[in-house]
């Protein structure tokens, strides 16, 4: 079975001018949704995320990706220790 998130990075690179690829992010709020990344804070305005993500908790890491400039965020998956 085909990794969906590999399609999307592969998809996401190609359309890449030259932008950092990826962001790491904290979540700062759970209600209403707010992330810390890049030295800003987004809300979930600015945020889209994977359908497979269904709560979020203060102080998770999470792994985005920068759209629209780096005015939104996808967020693709929670990051966690091994």
């Amino acid at each position: 079975m085909e990794n969906p998130f590999i399609k999307v990075v592969e998809t996401i690179n190609k359309e890449n001018t030259g932008s950092a690829s990826y962001r790491f992010g904290v979540v700062s709020s759970v209600d209403p949704l707010k992330v810390d990344v890049n030295s800003t804070t987004q809300d979930e305005n600015d945020l889209l995320k994977n359908s497979n993500i269904t709560s979020f908790e203060i102080g998770e890491r999470l792994l985005l990706i920068p759209i629209d400039k780096e005015q939104r965020y996808i967020i693709l998956c929670k990051v966690v220790e091994i």
